[in-house]
This record gives structure tokens, sequence and C-alpha cells, in this order.
């Protein structure tokens, strides 16, 4: 009985890190699909201040907080299966992706009850839509920047733990980094090519839970 738990639990895991592995994948099929208009502030939802409900934005909150809710417990099973390999890498690697993901649960989530909400939204003054725009702007990247930065230095810790072992991780990890970082002056430049990168940056990550998952029922 006591066996049949464990192989249990292992396959929740291992089928949770798929599931984020294919909601990173959506999320990025998501933002190459509807292409926004990019600029350094076009990342930021704006449901919770204007009158509208979209598919895509929705498959956006989503995508990100199914990949933030099942990744966080296969990196606490991971963690606490792979402990011995590299102990304090391995607790500062989990601590950091924890906090990441518990970032994006909470700057994602209240925008999922715009629509739910059974009201009907009203229009506002565009006076106060501009006001509540700017203070969502800042609100939202604050989270979304740090989130996204502590992830990346998270999965880098795991990219260096694992290098010898893991390489194809490693060198999945980097790239996704690499490329990141390469599409931000192109906000600036190239509206399309910056979401081009980002989104390819954001496949690149698309295994990476998967690699958890396994690695913790091994």
């Amino acid at each position: 009985m006591e066996s049949k738990r464990v192989i249990l639990f292992q396959r929740m895991t291992l089928a949770l890190g798929v599931f984020a592995g294919l909601c990173l994948l959506g999320y990025a099929s998501n933002n190459l699909i509807r292409m926004p208009a990019a600029s350094p502030d076009a990342f930021v939802p704006r449901e919770l201040v204007q009158a509208g409900r979209t598919s895509f934005s929705l498959l956006q909150f989503v995508f990100i907080l199914g990949f933030s809710f099942s990744f966080l417990p296969v990196t606490i099973m991971f963690t606490i299966k792979r402990y011995g390999d590299n102990p304090h890498g391995m607790i500062f690697g989990c601590s950091l992706l924890c906090f990441a993901l518990i970032l994006e649960i909470i700057n994602n989530l209240p925008f999922l009850g715009n629509y739910v909400y059974p009201e009907p939204l009203k229009q506002i003054p565009p006076d106060v839509l501009l006001y509540l725009n700017q203070v969502s702007a800042i609100r939202y990247l604050s989270f979304d920047v740090a989130g996204f930065t502590i992830l990346y230095v998270a999965l880098f810790i795991h990219a260096v733990i694992y290098w010898n072992s893991k390489r194809i991780m490693g060198w999945l990890i980097i790239a996704s980094i690499m490329i990141f970082s390469a599409s931000a002056p192109f906000l600036w430049v190239s509206g399309s090519m910056a979401i081009i990168l980002m989104a390819v940056s954001i496949y690149c990550l698309v295994p990476i839970p998967i690699y958890f998952g396994r690695m913790a029922v091994e």
C-alpha cells in the first residue's frame, strides 16, 4: 500500500511538471498569436481598469498561473529528492524559485477576478483611466520584472549544479536567459522582434519543468 502511494505521488509530480511545461508553451504561443503592440508598458494587463474581457488575455493569465501553481510543488519535490547533489545550491535555488513563482501568482491572480465578477464593468473617464493605468503599470512591472529575474537566477543556479550531468538542461536555461536579455532593447526598436525573442526564450524553458519532474521521481 505504501509503495502504491509513493508511485501515485511520483506520477502526480511528473504530470505537474509536464503540465507546467505545456502552460509555458501556451503562454509563449498566445503572445505570438495575438502579437500586442510592444513597448515598455505593452505587457501590462489592463483588464482591471478597462471594460473588456478578451479570450487571449484570459488564456495568458490561465497559462502563467497554471505554470506557477504546478511548478511550485514540482520544485519542492525535486529539491527534497535531489538535495544531496548540492545541499547549499539546492536550498538556495529552491528558495529563489519558489519566491519567484509566488510573486507571479500574486501578480497575476487578481486579474482573473475580472472574468468572474458578476456585475458589468463600467466605462472609466479618460483622466481616471490614465491614472489607473499608470499605477497598474508600475505595480505589475515591478512584480513581473522581479519575478522573472529571480526565476532566471534560480534556474541558472540549477544549471550550474547539473552542468556536468544535465548539459542539455543547462544549455536551454542559458539560451533562454541570453535570448530574453537580448529582447529588451528591441522594445524601443522593433516591438514585433521583441515579442518573438521573448517567446523563443520561453520556448527554451518548456522542457525545464519536465526535467525537474523526471529528476524528482528518478
